[in-house]
């Protein structure tokens, strides 16, 4: 039995992800300086280290987009996504001195640290919704073919 959520609201919120990181890593690539004044404002501005952030939320983006069409992919790259969004939330867990200013680094905190939440949670239903592998190694989905 299928515990997970539907196969369609799946998909719309894993592109949806996607299209939330392509656009961010598209910002934070092309407006580095934009990102850190307007997001980003912790310690001292580094654009290539903004650049270096970018690729990783576009590979991100990428293999979300990717995985709307693959099932199986979904649950590791949501969870590949909430390990990343964990430890940059303990990162600016021990940076919250640093932000521009104490209310913004603990909302930051505790938006990225939600957003782990939900990534997880998310990699756990992708789980429950993956379809099963049956004889000849054909997808079978249970509840279609009953």
């Amino acid at each position: 039995m299928n515990r997970g959520l539907p196969d369609r609201t799946l998909r719309t919120t894993v592109g949806a992800l996607g299209a939330f990181h392509l656009v961010l890593g598209l910002y934070q690539f092309f407006f580095p300086g934009s990102f850190f004044h307007r997001i980003g404002e912790y310690g001292a501005e580094n654009t290539h280290y903004v650049g270096d952030v970018a690729s990783f939320t576009l590979a991100f983006g990428i293999a979300l987009l990717v995985a709307v069409g693959r099932p199986t992919w979904r649950a590791p790259v949501l969870l590949l996504g909430a390990v990343w969004y964990a430890i940059h939330a303990i990162n600016h867990l021990f940076d919250i001195g640093e932000a521009s200013s104490q209310a913004t680094g603990i909302a930051q905190t505790l938006l990225i640290a939600v957003g782990a939440g939900l990534l997880f949670w998310l990699a756990r239903a992708a789980e429950a919704a993956e379809p099963s592998v049956g004889p000849q190694g054909r997808f079978v989905d249970y509840e279609r073919d009953r």
